[in-house]
């Protein structure tokens, strides 16, 4: 073997050790993810002094519910309906009964000792009624019996309320959310301007998701955040999403009232959604855990605050936000987006572009701006590809199976390494200090581009675009600087490609082929020829005739 061939593979070596540590770490994070995304411990009954506990909200859910579907109209729904209103009379709540004979049947309730208080209410929120197919113990009776639990923890002590606490429990959610539209056009409550926490589930395990708020929400978002129980799991990407959607909630209804507040919901455990499964010895006793305690520590912190949540009229601009591993939910106003993005594109063109006119590698630079064009488009027709292959078939009859999380996987997996084949045939000998400038000064000018169309979506590249700068200017090894801002991005994008893969299902291989290659493109400098000169610390440099 000539000296040329050897010194060729331990050129390689550099790439190969970053992709295998990058690699490993998303591997780390994604098994964090998973454990720490099943939701909270459970807490038993015998621990419940101002604790909210699954176990007692589970015994609840088993008085007032049969394992039988319970529409509208159905003996199931009637008894439902008789539950809660005993349940609640006997704990002290005045309920709004509803004629029998009514065309919807909501429910209603208030503590009598907290009407007149002076500040705008705070609505809890879910529905009684299932969908024929299904005794709905996910959707939503563990939502209704965690939002009663919650609500009797709330009002234990009044004296620390500035807020009256309502209930309202709607009925025919699953015919088109018949009882909300009709609780908001006969109800008086809407002019009081409330805050509403709404409870719903698209399946019966896995942790609760914040996804949609009211248009306007920063208000909400800055106090409330970080009130929610962790795993707090949120983003303005799920708002935005949402919003674009046809299917809705009982807080679409509540939306388009004007109301202001948060849309919370289980998404995991889709393959029982409105299926005859999705009965109580199914449903996940940690996402009732996880429910009850966001119902519990959101609320507790709105009947408490007398701040008005709508803000000043026609002053009130969304938020940008988004968590990190569930910890802590990072958020800023709107109105900051455009200034962050131009001082993002201004510092790398002065830390990027002014060394590529120096160095004059126009022709490398060209290069790795088409393979950062090729990637997304490539991956989204891979994307289409598959998702037309397998759609319908026995793989996958429907849009959820119980298997379907393994075949999400295995679109990460393929989408990886797509991407992964490309970057290595298209960035061949291009050197790293090129390749991190080039890579780097255009993705600065997309996130400019992206902040302009969809502001709510720029998070997911203007942080790794300032991780990237602060790394440029603290991390001397491109080798290092690479893995460091790998990682880094990692932390944030793992976690949301987790969730959107449970979101979606494998059914939408075309959007999560490249929702899953956008955690690749910060690796395109882990591509690079780092035994060129171009490395800043020529700690790689490779001398294959020492």
């Amino acid at each position: 073997m000539n000296d040329a061939s050897v010194s060729s593979k331990v050129r390689r070596y550099p790439r190969v050790m970053s992709l295998g540590i990058v690699f490993a770490f998303c591997g780390l994070i994604e098994l964090l993810t998973i454990f720490w995304y099943r939701g909270p411990a459970v807490v038993s009954s015998d621990e419940t002094a101002g604790r909210f506990s699954a176990a007692s909200a589970l015994s609840l859910h088993r008085k007032l519910f049969s394992e039988s579907p319970r529409p509208r109209g159905t003996e199931a729904h009637r008894q439902a309906y008789q539950n809660i209103v005993a349940w609640l009379k006997a704990e002290g709540w005045s309920v709004e009964e509803s004629p029998e004979d009514a065309e919807f049947r909501n429910i209603v309730a208030y503590r009598p000792e907290l009407k007149d208080r002076s500040a705008a209410p705070l609505v809890l929120a879910s529905h009684y009624d299932s969908c024929q197919w299904g005794p709905g113990a996910g959707d939503a009776g563990a939502c209704v019996v965690a939002v009663l639990e919650a609500a009797r923890l709330i009002t234990l002590e009044p004296n620390e309320l500035v807020r009256p606490v309502l209930l309202v429990i709607t009925d025919a959610e699953e015919e088109g959310l018949l009882g909300a539209q009709e609780f908001v056009g006969t109800h008086p409550l809407s002019s009081t301007r409330p805050v509403v926490l709404n409870f719903d589930a698209r399946g019966n395990a896995g942790p609760v998701v914040m996804f949609e708020t009211q248009t306007g929400n920063h208000p909400v978002i800055e106090r409330l955040a970080n009130q929610m129980a962790r795993p707090r799991l949120t983003g303005s990407l799920f708002t935005a999403v949402y919003r674009m959607l046809p299917n809705g909630t009982d807080f679409t209804i509540f939306r388009n009232a004007e109301w202001q507040g948060c849309n919370f919901a289980l998404i995991d455990g889709a393959d029982h959604y409105h299926r005859p499964t999705d009965t109580l010895a199914n449903l996940d006793p940690r996402s009732v855990q996880h429910i009850g305690e966001m119902a519990y520590s959101v609320g507790s912190a709105i009947a408490k605050d007398p701040m008005d949540y709508y803000g000043p009229p026609n002053a009130v601009q969304d938020a940008i936000f988004f968590d990190v591993l569930g910890l802590h939910v990072f958020h800023m106003p709107i109105s900051w987006n455009l200034p962050l993005r131009f001082v993002i594109l201004f510092t790398a063109v002065q830390l990027y572009g002014r060394r590529l006119l120096k160095s004059r590698q126009f022709r490398s630079t060209f290069r790795v701006w088409a393979v950062m064009a090729v990637m997304l488009p490539l991956a989204l027709a891979s994307g289409w590809l598959v998702q037309k292959s397998i759609a319908g078939t026995s793989l996958l009859p429907r849009p959820f199976v119980p298997w379907g999380h393994w075949i999400s996987f295995g679109i990460w997996v393929a989408s990886l390494l797509q991407c992964t084949v490309v970057a290595s045939i298209g960035l061949r000998r291009i050197g790293s200090r090129c390749l991190w400038d080039a890579f780097w000064l255009a993705h600065a000018a997309t996130c400019m581009v992206v902040s302009t169309i969809a502001p709510e979506f720029s998070y997911l590249l203007s942080v790794p675009a300032l991780f990237a700068i602060a790394a440029t200017l603290l991390v001397r090894d491109l080798w290092w600087r690479t893995i460091v801002v790998s990682c880094a991005t990692a932390v944030i994008l793992v976690p949301l490609d987790h969730l959107i893969s449970i979101a979606l299902g494998p059914w939408n291989a075309m959007l999560l082929f490249p929702a899953f290659a956008l955690l690749i493109m910060p690796m395109l400098p882990a591509f690079a020829d780092f035994s060129d000169s171009s490395s800043e610390s020529g700690n790689l440099a490779i001398n294959p005739n020492p």
